[in-house]
């Protein structure tokens, strides 16, 4: 079975990247950590969004999870299990049906349809509420960064 997998992946975080790896080794252990709390919360806001949208976003949101990739967190929601073939259409919604909602019954015009309209980036929950705390991210990685300055600068 083919594993379909989504990761927000933050503008311009290869240049921050690259620049802390000048950082002492423990400061980078303990901005990894932060970068994880983080991380956490922000998979947590994501859930919670899941739920709260529709029936289909919740399942999908039982599989939003935070990983590493290089040691650095990773949020990724994953098309699999009982989320199977839910992830796309209840982020981006869909132009048309698939499947059994594609019966002539749910193709008249005001019929419920299986996920929402399309609607494009951001979606509606999952990509739409990391740009939604991208604000509180910034904010966060600001006490990150002064902690650092503040116990590793000469």
């Amino acid at each position: 079975m083919a594993v379909t997998t989504v990761r927000v992946r933050v503008e311009g975080d290869e240049e921050v990247i690259r620049a802390l790896e000048k950082v002492p080794a423990d400061a980078q252990e303990a901005m990894r950590a932060e970068a994880k709390d983080i991380a956490t919360s922000l998979t947590d806001f994501i859930k919670i969004a899941g739920r709260n949208h529709s029936r289909q976003a919740a399942r999908v949101a039982r599989t939003v999870r935070q990983t590493s990739a290089g040691g650095w967190p990773v949020i990724e929601a994953s098309n699999t299990g009982r989320a199977h073939g839910l992830l796309f259409g209840s982020i981006f919604g869909m132009k048309r049906h698939t499947g059994w909602y594609n019966h002539a019954r749910y193709n008249r015009p005001g019929a419920r349809g299986q996920f929402g309209p399309y609607i494009g980036f951001p979606g509606y929950w999952f990509f739409k509420t990391a740009i939604e705390r991208q604000p509180w991210i910034e904010s966060e990685w600001q006490k990150v960064g002064d902690d650092v300055v503040r116990r590793w600068s000469a």
